[in-house]
């Protein structure tokens, strides 16, 4: 199965051949270990994307905040983009939300300030935030992107970082806004933070996200238990603690991980491995290599189409 096709299917919650693999990040130091090269170029990128067998990538934004404000629809580049869409892999775009762009551009406390106080320069903050991710949907669409991740991280291990209720008047109706513009562009749409999330479960499902990334074990975050409430719903993305593949770990304890995520799951339908965090350079090549190796022997027979 192509690996694009292969993500589709994960995202509709149909049965694949095999449980898709993909990373948030992939940082170009990690990949710099495969290749005897200074810079780091595409092509050693979609060769390490290769070797890995991962089905997706996700492409980041860049650009400059000198100004100190949102920067414009012209000045925000996502680099290799008409390079990796003519590959057969799924690319995601990633878009911040209100909250990271207010802790870039005011630092966490003013930011926290200004939510709780429902500011007026906060509420006009999250309103232009959604008028450039949906300009930025445009472009990316025209360029054949496959997906969207709106990233935001709303939560600490402990749980959301507002009051559900705050969250929902402020933040939530902006983020379904761009949910359904994308949709309708034909882009599917995750939600990614990092945390506890049970607080607000139910406005991620309400807000129309296809699917929901990160999944944070550390925070409390079961992927089994997400599966039996939401798994109908939501394609699920994530879970395995990066510290497995930092710290020595024998093949043995990596198939044990490894297992209880996938067959915890219940199907390979609306699962797509990966860590919670993404890849960085303190990582062991070859344990990252191996865990997805094992993730895709773990599809059942019986998932197989």
């Amino acid at each position: 199965m192509e690996h694009r096709i292969r993500v589709e299917r994960a995202i509709r919650r149909l049965p694949v051949d095999q449980v898709p693999c993909a990373e948030l990040v992939i940082n170009d130091e990690l990949v710099q270990t495969m290749f005897d090269q200074a810079v780091i170029q595409f092509s050693h990128r979609l060769e390490f994307v290769t070797a890995m067998g991962l089905d997706a990538v996700c492409l980041h934004p860049r650009c400059d905040l000198r100004n100190g404000s949102i920067p414009r629809k012209q000045d925000i580049v996502f680099n290799d983009v008409k390079n990796w869409v003519t590959t057969d892999l799924f690319t995601f775009a990633v878009l911040d939300g209100p909250i990271g762009w207010g802790v870039r551009l005011l630092g966490f406390e003013q930011m926290m300030k200004q939510l709780v106080r429902r500011n007026p320069d906060f509420l006009e903050l999250v309103t232009a935030i959604e008028i450039i991710n949906k300009d930025m949907m445009d472009q990316l669409a025209d360029n054949g992107v496959n997906g969207i991740i709106l990233a935001d991280d709303i939560a600490f291990n402990q749980g959301v970082i507002a009051r559900p209720a705050l969250l929902r008047e402020t933040l939530f109706p902006s983020l379904a806004c761009q949910v359904r513009y994308a949709q309708q562009l034909g882009m599917p749409v995750f939600f990614h933070s990092d945390g506890n999330l049970t607080l607000v479960l139910e406005d991620i499902v309400a807000a129309g996200f296809d699917g929901l990334q990160c999944i944070e074990a550390l925070a409390g975050m079961e992927i089994g238990k997400l599966k039996q409430q939401y798994g109908h719903k939501l394609c699920l993305w994530g879970n395995l603690d990066p510290a497995e593949l930092i710290e020595s770990r024998s093949l043995r304890q990596l198939e044990h991980t490894v297992s209880q995520i996938v067959t915890g799951f219940g199907s390979n339908s609306g699962l797509i491995f990966g860590t919670s965090s993404g890849l960085f350079e303190q990582m062991r090549l070859e344990s990252v290599r191996v865990v997805y190796e094992m993730a895709k022997r773990q599809t059942t027979h019986g998932d197989r189409i």
